[in-house]
């Protein structure tokens, strides 16, 4: 069991971001797949239980009591994480980070809110399938340009081809009857 608790340590929370580590196929890899597939059925799970709950109550408290639980189970991630806060220099932070970065909380918002909106709608497959979509168009752009901080990735002849094949899908998911 400190073999695996060590191993997230090391993959996920201790270690600093690897945005500009080579990829290589090592247990640290498969972890961050594993970790990263934990993440996206979560996802896919909150859109749908939100989706349905605001059947039931209205379309507003679905997104505000997800982020009321989560902002409660990361509170408790954040001082666990920074010894209480203690770990960060928050005067260096505020100084050296750009203004931008300090609102990633308005993009996981707008998705939870539009996701709990459409999800009633259209249903899980064509929701999660444009998401997706929308999150590759995203990422290549900024990959493309090294937007945010990102590494800089061309768009490539087989990243480009790669995303039309996905967009086919999205149609081909979003257009079947």
């Amino acid at each position: 069991m400190s073999r695996i608790i060590q191993a997230f340590k090391s993959s996920v929370v201790v270690e600093k971001p690897r945005i500009y580590a080579e990829i290589t196929f090592d247990r640290k890899l498969l972890i961050d797949v594993f970790l990263l597939m934990i993440a996206g059925t979560a996802t896919a799970l909150q859109g749908i239980v939100n989706g349905s709950l605001s059947r039931y109550t209205s379309p507003g408290f679905p997104p505000w009591l997800s982020f009321a639980v989560g902002s409660t189970l990361l509170f408790v991630f954040l001082m666990v994480d920074t010894r209480g806060g203690k770990a960060i220099n928050w005067k260096n932070s505020l100084k050296t980070s750009p203004w931008w970065a300090w609102f990633g909380g308005l993009p996981g918002a707008a998705f939870v809110v539009v996701i709990t909106l459409m999800m009633p709608i259209r249903g899980p497959a064509i929701v999660y399938s444009i998401y997706i979509c929308a999150k590759m168009v995203t990422s290549l752009v900024v990959d493309s340009f090294g937007l945010l901080g990102a590494k800089h990735r061309p768009a490539t002849l087989p990243r480009l081809a790669g995303f039309c094949i996905m967009t086919a899908g999205v149609l081909m998911v979003s257009l079947d009857k």
